[in-house]
């Protein structure tokens, strides 16, 4: 009787039955802490798409900007140069996967805080699920949400009781999840399935639904995630590029009709859009018929001799960067996984701190004062020699002087701290906010701002980097001290003035060119110093000779494109080029990373002539 009791206490292991079965509940409640993970991610990114403020981020997009701040900055700085938002959505999917991993340890703590309660009823099961959820809860309030700069318990975000309560819901959901998913008698009958008894039909049925449970939340969280981080329709992208050579073309009359190119104009109001923006025409003269000239017609300049067209006929054949970028082509770089849409009948944009009478305005107050355009070069602090992080466009908007004015700043005020409604903040100088061409502006390139460009309203402040160029602005408070903003507290430059930048265009890299006459053409941007020369060399910097520049549209805020002609010789040659700004300024010739302060070097290309 005894052997025949001891055998039957027993498993095929030879493990005692109790002893297994606890096993068994341990390995449940670490599968169900997975499980309720995953729905505890179904619901937080189903907030974030469907219920969430504009810019109040979601648990997985808060640990993402933790992350970040943690990282080396040389390690931060190579990924986002190198892998821009490729980088970021590795992350935020590498954060998913932490999130499961974690929510399953969670599942074991509670099964451990169960047994320390004695208890296994349902009831007591979802409170041990509570517990070990609000232990993961005060570590994302106390740590992660400050390391993400929103301060403990989130108390720094503009949306903080939002940003708590959905956390708290996630959490509990987490927690009630755990108890319903981890119930014993379910571990017991796979212990008795595991062990060596008959494997029963009800069996068979949970592992199946627990097996398709499974699936069901992960292609929910895959299908939410890419609905996150996918990326966003550009519109009309044909009438996007119309517009900006309709600007470009009114842009070159005004220069021909004075002896300099206006920086200022009024244009008809924009129409107060509504969100997503509707496309407004823009408010300049037609463009002239397109050209139907070939990049190629370019090779036949003979050395020393530029044809009037020739800019425009490498533009027309797609080997110039054209004088207008269009909204499409505009590059676009956020710290968010996904930026906010902004509705703009709610929003409003406050100035206040240390001014004498405080404003707060409405969209279509602001869009009232947009009497004003200008076309302005605006370039990212992380943009390469020879990167595409640089675009120019007709800003429609007017000048922040005139609020900073009719508020009153007062005499101690030193920056003014700009908040936006993705919580993102920086800063720059009251003086800075009081040149004339810097604006608040709600268009571009005679369109409502799109909402990855800043809609409803964004800074422009000509001759600084764009990450203080901010979008989505809904705060301007002036204050009595040097405020570092999200990017300067991990590193970079706090005054981010622009170095001087140059791209060869033409010939593309890779490209083989034949021998005879023949064109190098690019374009080169000192921010609001102008460019007053370009040189280039052939001989990797033995001798050098004047390019041709172009005369800009909006000097001295615009890019300058450039064109040298030259004779091609069968070989291979390094072709340089060197940048003086506008006040006699030389691009140092040292080659730094954009981080901290922007790049900085001679650009550079390799042109191989065919013999």
């Amino acid at each position: 009787m005894t052997a025949t009791t001891t055998r039957q206490s027993r498993n095929t292991s030879g493990i005692p039955a109790l002893a297994w079965s606890e096993r068994m509940l341990a390995r449940r409640a670490v599968r169900a802490g997975g499980l309720a993970a995953l729905l505890m991610l179904v619901v937080q990114l189903g907030w974030r798409l469907g219920w969430a403020s504009p810019g109040v981020p979601s648990l997985p997009e808060i640990i993402v900007a933790a992350v970040s701040r943690l990282t080396p900055l040389g390690v931060f700085g190579f990924a986002t140069e190198n892998f821009g938002s490729l980088a970021q959505n590795t992350l935020f999917v590498a954060v998913l996967i932490g999130v499961v991993a974690v929510g399953s340890e969670l599942g074991g703590l509670a099964e451990q805080i169960k047994r320390r309660t004695a208890g296994g009823d349902l009831l007591a099961r979802a409170a041990a699920g509570l517990i070990a959820a609000l232990a993961a809860l005060i570590v994302v309030g106390l740590v992660i949400l400050p390391i993400a700069n929103l301060g403990v318990f989130a108390r720094d975000s503009s949306s903080a009781r939002e940003l708590m309560t959905q956390l708290l819901t996630s959490f509990a959901i987490f927690g009630i999840a755990w108890g319903l998913l981890s119930s014993p008698r379910r571990a017991a009958t796979e212990a008795g399935a595991e062990g060596g008894a008959d494997v029963s039909r009800r069996y068979v049925l949970e592992r199946s639904v627990w097996g398709l449970g499974t699936i069901g939340l992960v292609g929910a969280v895959g299908t939410l995630t890419w609905r996150l981080i996918r990326p966003r329709p550009l519109g009309n992208v044909a009438e996007s590029e119309r517009a900006a050579e309709e600007i470009a073309a009114a842009a070159r009359q005004r220069a021909a009709g004075a002896s300099a190119a206006p920086t200022s104009a009024p244009i008809p109001r924009l129409v107060a859009a509504p969100n997503p923006p509707a496309a407004v025409g823009p408010a300049t003269a037609d463009s002239d018929a397109p050209l139907d000239a070939d990049a190629s017609d370019a090779a036949a300049v003979a050395p020393g001799a530029v044809a009037s067209d020739t800019f425009a006929n490498l533009e027309a054949g797609g080997s110039l960067t054209p004088l207008i970028t269009s909204v499409a082509d505009f590059y676009h770089v956020s710290k968010n996984i996904m930026d906010p849409e902004v509705d703009g009948d709610d929003w409003s944009l406050t100035i206040d701190g240390l001014v004498n009478q405080p404003l707060k305005l409405s969209y279509e107050e602001v869009v009232q004062r947009a009497t004003v355009r200008k076309i302005t070069t605006l370039c990212c602090i992380s943009n390469e020699l020879g990167g595409d992080l640089i675009g120019t466009a007709e800003w429609q908007g007017f000048p922040l002087a005139e609020l900073l004015a009719e508020a009153g700043v007062q005499e101690n005020a030193v920056d003014l701290k700009f908040r936006c409604a993705d919580d993102y903040e920086d800063s720059i100088p009251v003086a800075q906010g009081m040149d004339p061409d810097t604006l608040v502006v709600v268009g571009m390139n005679g369109e409502p701002l799109a909402p990855d460009h800043g809609y409803p309203a964004r800074l422009i402040v000509p001759g600084i980097y764009g990450m203080k160029n901010v979008k989505w602005v809904q705060r301007i408070e002036v204050v009595d001290e040097d405020f570092k903003g999200y990017w300067q507290t991990r590193g970079w430059s706090d005054p981010a003035p622009y170095q001087i930048w140059g791209r060869i265009d033409h010939p593309a890299s890779g490209d083989e060119i034949p021998p005879g006459p023949a064109v190098a053409a690019g374009v080169a941007s000192a921010g609001d110093r102008d460019v007053q020369r370009v040189e280039v060399s052939l001989d990797d910097g033995e001798t050098w000779a004047d390019a041709t520049l172009e005369a800009p549209l909006n000097p001295p805020l615009t890019w300058v494109r450039w064109l040298f002609p030259f004779d091609a010789a069968a070989g291979e040659h390094k072709l340089l080029i060197r940048v003086t700004d506008g006040t006699g300024e030389v691009a140092p010739q040292q080659r730094n990373p954009p981080l901290p302060s922007g790049a900085t070097g001679w650009p550079s290309r390799t042109v191989r002539v065919a013999d």
